[in-house]
């Protein structure tokens, strides 16, 4: 019985995780190594901590991340409101609570892998 028990919860919890990351948007990979393309990864990644030591490790100002840095051929605030990148939106200063933007929710699937690359 006990052997059961235990079966049954490593399954549940085993179909729980899963379900967690089957549940979740889509996955960001990195076109190349260019600093460029870490500066935009670090912003997909959502925690301004992250933003914050990338900066400092290639050496980027907020406002070369905010005025010159292109996301997949858009600006940073747009590639963040896009993608909802709220936090790091935030820790950038982007003025998130203004702008309007309709998003098909139904249209990104599951399994959706968008490529990020940074500019050069």
């Amino acid at each position: 019985m006990n052997t059961l028990t235990t079966a049954l919860g490593t399954a549940l919890i085993l179909g729980s995780s899963l379900a967690a990351t089957e549940a979740g948007a889509a996955q960001f990979v990195a076109a190349d190594n260019s600093p460029g393309t870490q500066a935009c990864m670090a912003i997909a990644s959502n925690k301004p901590l992250n933003v914050s030591s990338t900066m400092r490790d290639l050496r980027l100002s907020k406002r070369v991340m905010t005025e010159k840095l292109l996301c997949n051929d858009m600006t940073t605030d747009k590639f963040a409101s896009t993608y909802g990148f709220h936090n790091s939106a935030k820790y950038l200063n982007f003025e998130t609570a203004t702008k309007t933007s309709i998003q098909d929710i139904a249209k990104v699937s599951d399994d959706t892998v968008i490529v990020i690359a940074g500019s050069k």
